[in-house]
């Protein structure tokens, strides 16, 4: 069973905030800062993928669209409004929106070939958020609540 499935319990399968993703400082594990509106736990959570041998990451934006947003003004928020909010992707954002979010990849052949490299048991997993597409290669996952706040998600996210 992929580690991945019981962490799936508390997330809604979309629509929550990615407000980062980046190697540990160690270098060996990899962290999701999210905040969640909609779930059974919301607020803001660290997800900590362990023994992390892979991480892909590739854009979601358009090759036409990344050319109109190619200018720093659209990496601040703040300069993008002052430039009368040009059509493009705003990067100043800060955060991206989970679609179709996070999926268990079974039957995964690349966590297969390290299991046999390690001897130790690896998965995989993809998150998709409408700025970029992540693949891990991983052994576990740890996740914790870092606070009760989710103001960013609640902007453009409401329960029904």
């Amino acid at each position: 069973m992929n580690p991945l499935d019981e962490l799936l319990k508390w997330p809604p399968e979309v629509d929550f905030a990615v407000l980062e993703h980046r190697f540990a400082n160690h270098g060996r594990d990899y962290i999701l800062f999210v905040e969640d509106c909609l779930g059974s736990n919301p607020g803001q959570h660290e997800i900590v993928f362990t023994h992390c041998v892979k991480a892909e990451c590739e854009t979601r934006v358009r090759d036409e669209v990344w050319l109109k947003s190619w200018s720093d003004e659209f990496t601040n928020h703040g300069r993008w409004t002052s430039a009368g909010e040009p059509d493009g992707y705003v990067w100043g954002t800060n955060w991206s929106l989970a679609y179709p979010g996070l999926r268990a990849v079974p039957d995964s052949a690349q966590a297969a070939e390290w299991s046999r490299r390690l001897g130790k048991q690896m998965f995989e997993s993809t998150l998709a958020t409408d700025r970029f597409f992540l693949r891990l290669i991983f052994h576990s996952i740890r996740s914790r609540r870092t606070s009760e706040k989710y103001e960013t998600i609640s902007q453009v996210i409401h329960r029904l």
